[in-house]
């Protein structure tokens, strides 16, 4: 695992730990893409889950009567796991290079986890068509550049100097050295996925890309996958993600957002499609063996 895959595996397996279980599953049927998986995936079985994370899917779909696998980075997750969930199969190992055989699965889910990878997602992409039976389908979902987003994104930029000088009092030098640091980490990424980072002190690691709808496109056409539906979601975690503070703020509790005046203004103005958060994509395995390509 290199530094990066590091911080990234880390950084979700204390959140996913902090939860208690039980909640993080009884949230799954208030989830927005509960219908879709009610409505793809029961033809499609045995499920993979890739990047199950707490594995609260992998107990989701044990509960719909389901067989259900979850593979993780993370060993202490797939261990809880495999304890709170006994009806399902937990791995811990690499999605890029998953210890199963050819044709393994009827569907896939792979929710926010391909665009974790500074290489890309492309060695993901290639694992899932490979496991997946002939005409079986995968949902996966990403970070998606909506047009609030590309300019949100734009005004951060311009304004991260500046905020760095102010927060906790940062004097020059320190501000300096942490966009130094920011530049170093952004020269190991792909500029065109609109990299993000995380900081600590003042070392920044690579933490995600974010897709265009065109983007994905080629990059699952690539891989090999046929695309049945896509479209954003997730309207109320981007607008939180856009406008901050201003829009409301998340409630862990109910796993969902408490708008402010400001927030519910936006929500009714703005369409999904102007803030969604993630890009749902739901592919099917094709004929055709995967060709060259990648970003558009």
């Amino acid at each position: 695992m290199n530094p990066a895959d590091s911080v990234i595996s880390d950084t979700f397996e204390q959140g996913f730990l902090r939860i208690p279980f039980e909640r993080q599953v009884a949230h799954c049927d208030h989830y927005e893409l509960a219908p879709l998986f009610r409505r793809r995936l029961p033809g499609h079985q045995p499920v993979l889950e890739a990047g199950c994370g707490s594995g609260r899917w992998v107990a989701w779909m044990v509960n719909q009567g389901w067989q259900a696998t979850g593979i993780d980075w993370s060993e202490a997750l797939c261990r809880r796991a495999r304890q709170s969930v006994p009806g399902g199969t937990f791995v811990a190992g690499d999605m890029r290079a998953m210890p199963f055989p050819d044709e393994s699965f009827g569907s896939l889910l792979s929710l926010g986890a391909v665009e974790h990878d500074v290489e890309g997602p492309q060695a993901a992409l290639k694992e899932y068509r490979r496991v997946l039976r002939p005409g079986g389908i995968a949902i996966i979902t990403v970070p998606f550049v909506s047009p609030v987003r590309r300019v949100m994104r734009r005004v951060k930029e311009l304004l991260r100097p500046c905020a760095y000088l102010v927060r906790a009092g940062l004097g020059l030098r320190p501000a300096v050295r942490i966009m130094g640091n920011l530049r170093a980490a952004r020269r190991a990424a792909r500029p065109e996925w609109r990299p993000e980072f995380l900081r600590e002190g003042e070392r920044w690691s690579f933490f995600q890309y974010n897709f265009t709808t065109r983007q994905m496109r080629s990059l699952l056409d690539a891989a090999g996958f046929e695309i049945v539906e896509q479209f954003a979601d997730f309207k109320d975690e981007g607008i939180l993600h856009n406008f901050g503070p201003l829009a409301g703020a998340y409630d862990f509790q109910d796993s969902r957002v408490r708008f402010s005046p400001v927030g519910r203004l936006i929500r009714r103005m703005l369409p999904v499609r102007w803030v969604g958060y993630m890009l749902c994509c739901v592919v099917s395995k094709s004929a055709a063996k995967p060709g060259g390509g990648g970003a558009a």
